[in-house]
C-alpha cells in the first residue's frame, strides 16, 4: 500500500512540473509515466485519465489557498485582511507552479481555466466586499483584486526573464520577503488613501 501511495505522489510531482512547464494539452501521460520510471498503462492504476491527474495536481496546489481565503470575512478590519493577504501572497510567491500553471490554463482557454475559476478562484474571491454593504472596505474591490493578483502571479512567472535580465533570482527568500513587503506596503497605502478620499 505504500508504495502504490508513493508511486500516485511521484506521478502527481512529475505532472505539476509538467503542467507548470509545458501546460496542459502539451503534456502526455506516457511522458509523465517515462519521467516516474513507470509504463503508461501504470498510471492508469491511480488515475482514470490526464485530466484527473490536473485535478489532482490542482487539489494539492489550491487546497492551501482555498484555506487561507476561507477566513476572509467581509466585515473583517484592515489589520486583519492585511494579514490575511499577505498569507495569501505568500503561497503564492513560495508555490511558483501554481502561478505558471493557471498562466497556461488562462492562455489556453479550455477546460482547465473552467476547472481553475469554476472550482477555485470563485471561492478565492467570494470575499470581495460589496461597497454598499461595507463601505468601511471599498478598497478591496474587483479591479483591485485583478491588480494584486495581476503582479504577485506575473512577479512568478515573469521570475525566468528578471533573473536573466538583473542577475537576481526573484524566487529567492530575501527577494521574495522584499516583494511580499511591497504588497504589503501598497496594500496600506491603497487604504490609506481611500480612507483620505471618504474623509474628503
Amino acid at each position: 500500500m505504500a508504495t502504490r501511495r508513493n508511486t500516485k505522489e511521484r506521478i502527481l510531482d512529475v505532472a505539476e512540473n509538467l503542467f507548470a512547464q509545458q501546460g496542459f494539452a502539451a503534456t502526455s501521460v506516457s511522458e509523465i509515466a517515462a519521467q516516474v520510471g513507470i509504463s503508461s498503462p501504470g498510471i492508469y492504476k491511480h488515475f482514470s485519465n490526464k485530466f484527473a491527474i490536473y485535478e489532482h495536481v490542482c487539489q494539492r496546489l489550491f487546497t492551501p489557498l482555498a484555506d487561507a481565503t476561507r477566513g476572509m470575512a467581509a466585515d473583517a478590519d484592515f489589520a486583519e485582511t492585511s494579514q490575511q493577504i499577505y498569507q495569501v501572497l505568500s503561497l503564492l510567491a513560495t508555490s511558483p507552479n501554481t502561478a505558471r500553471i493557471v498562466q497556461h490554463a488562462t492562455l489556453a482557454r479550455d477546460e482547465t481555466l473552467d476547472l481553475l475559476s469554476d472550482r477555485w478562484y470563485r471561492k478565492f474571491f467570494s470575499s470581495i466586499s460589496d461597497p454598499a454593504k461595507n463601505p468601511d472596505k471599498d478598497w478591496i474591490n474587483v479591479p483591485t483584486a485583478m491588480a494584486f493578483h495581476c503582479m504577485i502571479l506575473g512577479y512568478v512567472t515573469l521570475a525566468p526573464l528578471h533573473h536573466s535580465i538583473f542577475g537576481v533570482d526573484p524566487l529567492q527568500p530575501e527577494q521574495l520577503e522584499a516583494q511580499l513587503k511591497f504588497q504589503q506596503n501598497m496594500v496600506s497605502g491603497l487604504h490609506h488613501l481611500m480612507q483620505q478620499t471618504t474623509a474628503n
